[in-house]
C-alpha cells in the first residue's frame, strides 16, 4: 500500500497557521518545519482552500484557517488531502480477470470490507480536533501559549 505524507503535511501545516495567529507564515516556513518541499505545501495550501479549511488573502499574503480549531478534525483535513473515498485509499488492478472464478468477484467482495475500514478511520479521525492538538503540542513542548 502506497503511504502518503501529504495528510500529516498539512495537519502539521494546520497547526502552524492556527498558532501563526494571523501573522504571515510562508510555504518556506511551513516547509523548514514539516521537513518538505515547499511546492508540496503550496499544493497543500490549495487543497486546504478548496475545501473550505483555510483563508488565503494574496494582498497582505497571509493565511488564517476559514473555521475555529475546534471545528476542524483530522478527518476534514485527511479528505481535503488524500480523498476520503474507498477508492482514494484502495486501488484494484484495473486488469482484474473476470472469467476467473476469484477475479469475478474479488473487488464486490472485499469492497465491503475495505468501505467498512474506510468508516472506522473516518469515525476515528473525527474525534480529534486541530484545537486537541494544538494543546497537546503545548503540553508535550511545556508551552502555555
Amino acid at each position: 500500500m502506497r503511504s502518503s505524507t501529504q495528510f500529516t503535511v498539512s495537519v502539521q501545516m494546520m497547526i502552524l497557521v492556527a498558532i501563526a495567529d494571523g501573522q504571515k507564515i510562508t510555504s518556506s516556513m511551513i516547509a523548514e518545519s514539516t521537513g518538505c518541499n515547499p511546492v508540496m505545501v503550496r499544493q497543500q495550501f490549495g487543497k486546504m482552500k478548496e475545501a473550505g479549511l483555510l483563508r488565503i488573502s494574496p494582498g497582505r499574503g497571509t493565511t488564517t484557517l476559514a473555521r475555529d480549531p475546534q471545528q476542524i478534525t483530522l478527518w476534514d483535513v485527511f479528505a481535503a488531502s488524500e480523498g476520503g473515498s474507498r477508492k482514494d485509499l484502495f486501488s484494484f488492478h484495473p486488469n482484474i480477470s473476470h472469467i476467473c472464478k476469484v477475479g469475478r468477484s474479488f473487488e464486490t467482495v472485499l469492497s465491503t470490507h475495505l468501505d467498512d475500514t474506510v468508516l472506522a478511520m473516518r469515525k476515528s479521525l473525527e474525534k480529534v480536533t486541530l484545537a486537541q492538538l494544538i494543546e497537546e503540542i503545548r503540553a508535550a513542548s511545556g508551552t502555555e501559549r
